[in-house]
């Protein structure tokens, strides 16, 4: 009957459809290696999964939960050559990792294999972070912070964002100067959130040092917006902003300066073969909803362990369905 009802709904030749109970019924799995097995051999059962970007990450993420790393990184390759080399579009491999960033011993289990070595230098001190910089040149604003203890007021959580952690400029003047990043790909990237402007005379300057392998030549470029372009940002929420100048050079080293009252939030900044001026954020949560969007009374502390009264209800109609995929 249950079955019946759910099937009216979803289309379970769909593999999206598919794809979003397979997660769902892995995160209501978490601790049964059993179960987490049962739905390793459904997966594996689909076929051309390799048509299928959200399918294969779904299909990581229980090898990440069975602690088999090795298969679980094959996942993820085959995901970065579909979606990085062959479709050129980084942003969204960004997107698909959210879901595995709370896995430490993954990370770790990554960058031994890639030879990622101690990053402290430029404040990256996480396994998370250091592939991310290293495998996509994407380097987060809360780095920043290990390496200026003063950063520590104007730094937020906000567990929707990579790192989880960001910078406000809070409506006050703000300098930040990065460290020299290899970043070895045409144009440099911010993701900023502008929430608010309380005055015409302000403006974001993005400053840009850059220099060849064995080249002791800095070339400097800066990009200016001013009140009218800033405006336009405001309200957009979270967005990749692209700087417009080809600034290629295997060595980058990135300023930005906020000057006036402009409440922006920033993430990270990263380099792109090219792309939009500016791009919207893919929520890969909407897709694949996590188990807090499920329960939004639980804690995260707890999120593992405890159902809401509404998800234990339906529990059994839950495993009713995904029985019958």
């Amino acid at each position: 009957m249950v079955f019946k009802k759910c099937n009216e709904l979803y289309d379970f030749n769909d593999k999206l459809a598919k794809t979003q109970l397979f997660h769902l019924e892995c995160l209501l799995n978490r601790n049964n290696s059993t179960e987490l097995n049962n739905i390793l051999t459904k997966i594996n059962q689909i076929s051309n999964i390799e048509d299928s970007e959200l399918l294969i990450l779904v299909r990581c993420k229980v090898y990440v939960e069975l602690k088999m790393y090795h298969e679980a990184m094959l996942d993820l390759n085959l995901l970065y050559d579909k979606i990085c080399y062959h479709y050129r579009m980084i942003r969204y491999y960004i997107s698909y990792i959210y879901l595995l960033r709370e896995y430490t011993d993954f990370w770790l289990y990554l960058n031994v294999n890639n030879n990622n070595n101690d990053l402290s230098e430029f404040g990256i001190v996480n396994e998370f972070s250091k592939y991310m910089y290293k495998i996509l040149r994407v380097y987060f604003i809360s780095n920043l912070v290990n390496l200026n203890s003063k950063l520590h007021q104007l730094q937020e959580n906000d567990i929707n964002n990579l790192s989880e952690k960001i910078i406000s400029s809070k409506n006050e003047e703000l300098y930040l100067n990065f460290p020299m990043l290899n970043f070895d790909r045409h144009y440099i990237i911010w993701k900023i959130n502008v929430k608010e402007i309380l005055n015409k005379d302000c403006f974001i300057k993005f400053i840009i040092y850059s220099k060849r392998y064995n080249d002791s030549e800095l070339k400097h470029y800066e990009h200016v917006l001013k009140y009218e372009d800033v405006l336009k940002l405001k309200g957009l929420g979270w967005i990749e902003y692209q700087l417009s100048g080809d600034l290629y050079g295997e060595y980058v080293q990135p300023s930005i300066e906020i000057n006036g009252s402009i409440n922006m939030q920033i993430d990270y900044v990263r380099n792109e073969y090219r792309g939009e001026e500016i791009t919207y954020i893919f929520n890969i949560g909407d897709l694949l909803p996590n188990f807090h969007k499920l329960c939004p009374n639980i804690p995260e502390t707890f999120k593992d362990k405890y159902f809401s009264r509404k998800e234990m209800e339906n529990l059994l109609e839950l495993k009713d369905i995904i029985n019958h995929l």
